[in-house]
C-alpha cells in the first residue's frame, strides 16, 4: 500500500512561529512558595507579620505564565528588584503543583 500526501496542506513538524503575536501580553508570577491558612489564621494576618512558604531557602523558585508552569530558576537581585536566573525549562503542559499544607491539625 503507498501511503498518500497532500504535500500543498502540511503542517510544519516544529512549533508554528509566533508571527503577528509579539505584542501580545501576558501574566509572569514568580512563585516563592505556598502555603495553606485557615480562614482564621488569614483574618488575623497583619502589618508585619510573617506568612512562610514550603520552600526551603535554597530551593529554585517558579516561573509561572498565565499560571502555567514554564520553568524554575534561582531567586537573584538585579539592581534594587527580584529576579529569576531560570535553570530548568519545563514541559509547556506542565500545571502548577499544589500548595502543601503545613501545619497539622
Amino acid at each position: 500500500m503507498s501511503e498518500k500526501r497532500n504535500i500543498g496542506n502540511e503542517i510544519p513538524a516544529g512549533p508554528a512561529p509566533l508571527v503577528g503575536l509579539g505584542e501580545v501580553e501576558v501574566r509572569i508570577t514568580l512563585e516563592l512558595g505556598r502555603t495553606e491558612l485557615t480562614l482564621e489564621e488569614a483574618t488575623s494576618l497583619a502589618e508585619h507579620s510573617t506568612v512562610v512558604g514550603d520552600k526551603m531557602a535554597d530551593e529554585p523558585v517558579d516561573l509561572l505564565i498565565n499560571g502555567k508552569l514554564l520553568g524554575r530558576g534561582k531567586l537573584v537581585l538585579v539592581g534594587e528588584h527580584y529576579g529569576v536566573q531560570l535553570t530548568e525549562l519545563i514541559d509547556q503542559g506542565g500545571e502548577a503543583p499544589p500548595p502543601k499544607r503545613l501545619r497539622k491539625k
